[in-house]
């Protein structure tokens, strides 16, 4: 998988002093093209890598980034182990494994503290693991799956696709495939898969440049998100920036602020984390998605014999 391959070319990076495109496309059996894909991800994402031309060329990483000689102070470790023990729970993988296991090595040398890895965070999410690792062998056979699919709305249908990819984003694993009925490209959420099979037969057409196509399709996607209204007491600032970041807090007026939420219409994570705010929020627009969170607050209350009381343009509760 993509994420495990780029985490070996950064280590093999923070320990030699260049590798070329070539080698690096040998050892992990892609191609030349692949690996610099690759490259532009890590430059993308803040790893310091740098193309050297000519006969004698390849890739190196700034020698402030390499770990060489048992360098890495205690709390660089122990960043480092975070971030791969983050990645464990969400993602199970025998390289990943190899991976942490090198870096154990290297932090070994010379006496200095020892970082001992605990496996169990893998087992956290099997499920999804599980679709996972099966949707890996299909893009690696270029195989068509079939799954029972449960969208935002609840509602559920049949799919045939051909599986292009799976990445990691929202907290979550989503599988980027083509679907042949539509013609089209989606975005489907492991954790919403069901009944997933792999068909017998590969997938013919060819599709390009993988990234460009799911930059393309996430695009397309953003579009059709709309802007939610927010406002909040002043005094609410500092957790407003907190839940969310990408956010610009305005002032209305000397005791209220607000922000604009972009957010799929339909997707009952964003409605379910707004409600939680109670009455720190005001979600002032658009009318329809206020609405849609009322009924929603309705619908919840009614279970306890409670109703919502409808008091200008907030959103109540009654005592």
């Amino acid at each position: 998988m993509k994420i495990d391959r780029m985490l070996e070319i950064v280590f093999i990076l923070m320990n030699q002093e260049k590798v070329s495109a070539r080698n690096l496309s040998e050892r992990f059996g892609v191609s030349v093209r692949t690996i610099q894909r690759d490259m532009e991800s890590l430059s993308l994402a803040g790893v310091p890598v740098t193309s050297l031309g000519g006969r004698e060329g390849g890739y190196t990483i700034l020698p402030s980034f390499r770990i060489k000689n048992g360098e890495v102070k205690e709390e660089e470790q122990q960043l480092i182990v975070k971030a791969l023990q983050s990645l464990a729970t969400t993602y199970s993988s025998d390289t990943l494994r190899s991976v942490m296991e090198k870096y154990h090595a290297l932090v070994e040398q010379k006496g200095q503290n020892k970082i001992y890895w605990d496996f169990g965070v893998t087992g956290e999410n099997r499920p999804v693991q599980e679709k996972n690792a099966r949707l890996e062998t299909a893009i690696k056979e270029r195989k068509l799956v079939s799954f029972t699919y449960c969208n935002a709305k609840g509602a559920t249908s049949h799919r045939v696709v051909e599986p292009l990819a799976i990445h990691y984003k929202w907290y979550a694993w989503y599988l980027f495939a083509f679907w042949p009925e539509k013609e089209a490209y989606r975005t489907f959420k492991v954790a919403r898969i069901r009944d997933l099979q792999v068909q017998g037969h590969a997938a013919l057409r060819e599709h390009g440049d993988i990234q460009q196509r799911m930059k393309e399709a996430e695009t397309a996607y953003y579009q059709t998100c709309i802007p939610i209204e927010i406002h909040f007491a002043k005094e609410e600032q500092s957790l407003m920036e907190e839940y969310f970041p990408d956010c610009t807090v305005e002032p209305i007026d000397e005791k209220m602020c607000r922000l604009f939420l972009h957010v799929p219409e339909n997707e009952r994570l964003w409605k379910a984390l707004l409600l939680s705010f109670g009455d720190r929020v005001q979600v002032a627009g658009p009318d329809s998605y206020r609405q849609s969170l009322i009924e929603t607050a309705e619908k919840f209350l009614s279970n306890y014999d409670r109703q919502v009381s409808h008091s200008g343009d907030t959103l109540g509760v009654p005592t």
